[in-house]
């Protein structure tokens, strides 16, 4: 009876593979946008260094900046824009907030994963509808209680 349970309060969170893969879009559009736009304010601080100083500049400001974006929204509140916006939330095995250490693995993970195609492609094919970065982490991606 317990077992029973403890089956449905789990499906309760679980969040169906449309409403990952549309966050998954929407994140890639936050991504994108959040790149150019540190890439441009980066470039018209900088201006007119050379060549090779400006790429090395604005790429390793755009990679800072994507991952503090990730991290400090996966460690505060569990949500990105996009997520928050779907309804989502990540959290680690006991249902807590994902450390710096975590969400850092988990942001590699997922650039690795989703820039492939393959996180979302798996995401189709498994029955607990839980991406791979989440699976090798131990990370969970549940559904947010909504406030009436």
């Amino acid at each position: 009876m317990l077992n029973s349970h403890k089956t449905h309060n789990h499906q309760k969170y679980r969040p169906s593979k449309v409403r990952q893969l549309c966050s998954l879009g929407y994140e890639c559009i936050t991504t994108a946008a959040l790149a150019l736009a540190i890439g441009f304010v980066t470039t018209a601080i900088i201006g007119s260094a050379d060549i090779v100083v400006l790429r090395s500049v604005v790429g390793s400001t755009i990679i800072f900046g994507v991952w503090a974006y990730y991290v400090l929204c996966w460690c505060t509140s569990g949500q990105s824009l996009a997520q928050k916006s779907w309804g989502l939330k990540i959290t680690n095995k006991s249902e807590n907030r994902l450390t710096v250490i975590l969400a850092s693995a988990r942001l590699v993970l997922c650039a690795a994963f989703n820039g492939t195609l393959i996180g979302p492609a798996l995401l189709l094919i498994t029955k607990d509808n839980q991406l791979p970065q989440d699976k090798l982490l131990g990370t969970k991606v549940m559904l947010t209680e909504r406030k009436a």
